[in-house]
């Protein structure tokens, strides 16, 4: 937490004078029934640290003053410019890629027409390349920003090619009527007479507001599978399969009614939550929100009007878990979708009541934001001290909201009886204890910056599409990556308990999570989520640990209270010690780390710091074959140095035995540092290759046990071998085939599509 922050809750909390917790309302009304002086107090002190981060953020953003920008933006146009126009070297992703650059250089500059050039120019690569649905947009955002009228008639005609190409009839006929009204040369009347006679061969596309119905239709029926039952016990309510449910199949879905991005926020659409895509991003908070395109831009303007101003001099990344509760209010599936329910209460308790258990509110609505006002809690068992600083950060949100937006003047639109700064700050607070034991990563495969190629947006990476969704030979493995990329709130899946053995698997897509089985499940059975790191990933003490320190719960699943807890753990970290006078087989002890995977710099200190013992005979291991490694890694453009590697990799059979972690570790990295070299001009040759093949089968074998088939990890490292398959350096059996392509069911859809592409491309013949 920022230092600043933590002067300023240490200042406020004194007038918090919280002796027990009882519940979030009453916390929060600590704070607003001070008396005058103490709250104007709070208030302003609030009030003055977001205003010094607003200051210091338009202080380094002036840095660089507008001709500054608006020149580095021509700049950046011009270079687009020559590789677009490249007579030999013609290069249209790069150039797009530069026009992109150019726009947000110019973001923020006043009364220049650079932005309106820089998407008109975009506009043109992405068409040229492809990119239809997002030229159409960037020819608005042209318009939209100050194009000059003498060219409209360029944007209009781009945007009536790109409708046909989109099959969108009726956009068509208004760009074409629009023409009509505009003068044209004679290129540009030739080209309006071909579209009129396209016109008439077009056939239109199903409406997306359908497919959207479809989409929460089939979310409902696909809970048909299983109940929910409130057990009156501490385990709270549980999920259970009502019906046989066969491992692999769909158990159930959820869209999720609020996300905040990880890390940097430009890489995912703030709307539907996608990671590829060509960003359109808000003028007024610099591009620090950006959306796939103007359709989702539109769909959520409602919650960014009031998350623009903290965004423009990044407030919220003071916020952490707050932000996120904050969202699941203001989001469309929010706090506004029950407002007519609370316009008839008269007081802040009477509203506080029909939001909670045994309340009106709470018990008829079928709203998705009554679902997030139902999760469990973490709070009670909080200690005041954080239950206190959990309160001040609800307050601070509250002050922003009350001074940057207008969102309490819309709730007074619906009742003006009660204090909606209090209630709001209740319920950021209760999300906040929600979300601290509920809230989900999104994980997702993303594509990985080639070094030369630095793009916060990788179907702008012009090394390596072919055309759209389309890769070029070789390059799957730019997708080796997977991240965390959001924080989410899920409140349906939440309802399933942990067990250290889970029962299914996730696939994100989106806002939109599907749960797979994992295994046969039995009407009856319990349906459960796996907080942490599973069985088969750390060791008992590990895992309790963690949730007790997270959860604050002792865990008690089925593979805890066995007598032999750590079996299937073991399996994977067996040594064969290098004392020549013993040579027993043995897993290490390491006091140092709750984990056994020493090789990993970890919070808990450096490899330089872990030391390993036989507990067979008490002999350190000198892991000389893993100093070997670490000093030739960086030498691998070097032949005799990956020859020598390869026959290391070979005598760890003998050391680290059957499907060992950090032999898995060993080779997921050499798989890594190999498929670098073709950048740096280093041609791998067939020895390289077959190598490389026992690597990658030997990874995932392991990942296939440990994970399972249908895993991220899983999907990240067979691409590797679709690499080489593609390269005509393997030919995949048809097992492999249908195995690899099952893994795909837990990608995103986006991804999907990029993968069984490459597939059809270039894999599937071979």
């Amino acid at each position: 937490m920022d230092s600043s922050l933590c002067s300023l809750f240490s200042t406020q909390s004194v007038f918090l004078r919280l002796e027990k917790y009882e519940n979030e309302f009453e916390t929060m009304r600590e704070l607003f029934t001070l008396p005058q002086n103490l709250q104007k107090f709070c208030e302003d002190t609030s009030l003055q640290w977001i205003k010094l981060q607003e200051k210091n953020e338009d202080t380094e953003f002036a840095m660089k003053d507008d001709d500054e920008r608006i020149q580095e933006s021509n700049e950046l146009r011009k270079q687009g410019n020559l590789l677009f126009n490249a007579k030999s070297d013609r290069n249209i992703l790069g150039a797009c890629r530069l026009y992109n650059d150019a726009i947000f250089a110019a973001l923020d500059c006043k009364g220049c027409e650079e932005i309106a050039l820089g998407f008109a120019n975009r506009a043109m690569a992405l068409q040229a390349f492809g990119y239809y649905s997002q030229a159409y947009d960037d020819c608005f955002c042209a318009l939209k920003s100050g194009y000059p009228h003498a060219m409209r008639h360029k944007v209009v005609t781009r945007q009536a090619y790109c409708s046909l190409k989109l099959k969108d009839v009726q956009s068509l006929k208004k760009h074409l009527l629009e023409l009509e009204g505009l003068s044209l040369n004679e290129s540009f009347q030739k080209q309006f007479t071909e579209l009129q006679e396209s016109l008439k061969q077009l056939m239109i596309d199903k409406c997306s507001e359908q497919d959207e119905m479809e989409e929460e239709e089939e979310i409902k029926k696909s809970r048909n599978s299983q109940e929910i039952i409130d057990t009156g016990t501490d385990l709270g309510r549980i999920m259970k399969a009502k019906c046989f449910i066969p491992k692999n199949q769909l158990i159930f879905r959820e869209k999720a009614p609020a996300f905040t991005p990880v890390g940097d926020g430009r890489r995912i659409c703030h709307q539907c939550g996608i990671t590829g895509f060509i960003p359109y991003p808000c003028f007024n908070c610099r591009g620090r929100v950006v959306y796939c395109s103007l359709k989702c831009q539109k769909e959520h303007e409602d919650l960014h009007r009031y998350e623009c101003p903290g965004y423009r001099f990044q407030f919220f990344a003071h916020g952490g878990i707050a932000h996120l509760a904050l969202r699941t209010i203001l989001d469309k599936g929010g706090l506004l979708t029950i407002i007519d329910d609370l316009k008839s209460k008269t007081s802040d308790n009477e509203i506080w009541k029909a939001l909670t258990k045994g309340g009106d509110v709470w018990e008829n609505s079928a709203s998705i934001y009554v679902e997030s006002l139902r999760m469990v809690s973490n709070l009670e068992i909080m200690t005041i001290m954080d239950i206190k600083w959990f309160a001040l950060v609800s307050y601070l949100m509250v002050v922003y909201l009350k001074h940057y937006t207008k969102y309490f003047d819309k709730l007074r639109e619906y009742n003006t009886k009660c204090n909606w700064e209090l209630v709001v700050g209740t319920l950021i607070l209760r999300h906040v204890g929600q979300l601290i034991s509920n809230a989900h990563m999104l994980t997702t495969i993303i594509a990985k910056p080639l070094y030369f190629t630095m793009t916060d947006f990788y179907l702008l990476n012009d090394r390596i599409w072919l055309k759209p969704g389309h890769l070029k030979r070789g390059y799957l493995h730019t997708f080796s990556n997977y991240e965390d990329v959001a924080a989410i709130n899920l409140p349906y899946l939440s309802i399933c308990n942990h067990s250290c053995v889970q029962s299914f698997q996730p696939k994100f897509s989106g806002r939109c999570v599907s749960i797979f089985a994992l295994r046969d499940l039995k009407a009856g059975d319990e349906i459960t989520n796996c907080y942490d790191l599973d069985y088969r990933k750390a060791k008992r003490a590990a895992r309790r640990q963690r949730l007790k320190s997270t959860y604050n719960f002792d865990c008690k699943c089925e593979n805890c209270v066995q007598p032999n807890e750590d079996a299937d753990f073991n399996q994977y970290h067996r040594y064969r010690c290098d004392n020549k006078d013993c040579g027993e087989i043995f897993i290490p002890i390491i006091p140092q780390r709750r984990s056994l995977n020493w090789w990993q710099n970890t919070d808990e200190g450096s490899v330089d710091d872990i030391t390993i013992y036989c507990t067979k005979c008490g002999c350190e291991q000198r892991l000389d074959w893993y100093h070997e490694i670490k000093r030739s890694i960086e030498r691998t453009r070097q032949s005799e140095t990956r020859r020598r590697l390869y026959q290391i990799f070979k005598q760890l059979e003998n050391v680290l035995l059957g499907l060992n972690d950090v032999r898995s570790y060993v080779a997921l990295k050499f798989c890594s540092e190999w498929f670098k070299l073709p950048y740096h001009g280093i041609a791998l040759n067939d020895q390289d290759y077959v190598e490389l093949i026992d690597m990658t089968k030997y990874l995932m074998e392991c990942t296939k046990h440990q994970s399972s088939a249908n895993s991220i990890e899983y999907v990240a490292e067979m691409i590797y071998l679709w690499d080489i398959a593609a390269m005509g350096k393997y030919k995949c059996t048809p097992n492999e085939k249908e195995e690899m392509l099952f893994a795909l069911s837990i990608i995103s859809d986006q991804t999907k599509e990029i993968f069984l592409n490459y597939y059809n491309d270039y894999v599937k013949d071979i």
